[in-house]
């Protein structure tokens, strides 16, 4: 015999598909010094950023910090991408 118990039935939420490692964009020519030095200073700054938002007795000022840290990590990768668009670093 057939199970009728009624099940209450919620409806999904909606899901926001991130992109995985292995579909970011690769940097074409790491040997280029100037290349390196801007994707470092981009994950060096962002990785500030995140550290200063992580922070459970996160105060105002460390808001502030985070948000200029990430508008940082914002103008290397600005660079970084018009870099690799002209073929070296800018």
């Amino acid at each position: 015999m057939a199970d009728t118990t009624a099940t209450a039935v919620r409806p999904t939420a909606h899901v926001i598909t991130l992109a995985g490692r292995c579909t970011a964009p690769s940097i074409t020519d790491t040997t280029d010094r100037d290349t390196i030095a801007l994707h470092v200073a981009a994950e060096n700054a962002l990785s500030m950023a995140l550290g200063l938002l992580r922070n459970p007795q996160g105060s105002a000022a460390d808001l502030e910090r985070a948000t200029a840290r990430a508008c940082r990590a914002a103008t290397m990768l600005k660079r970084l991408s018009a870099a690799q668009a002209e073929g070296g670093a800018a």
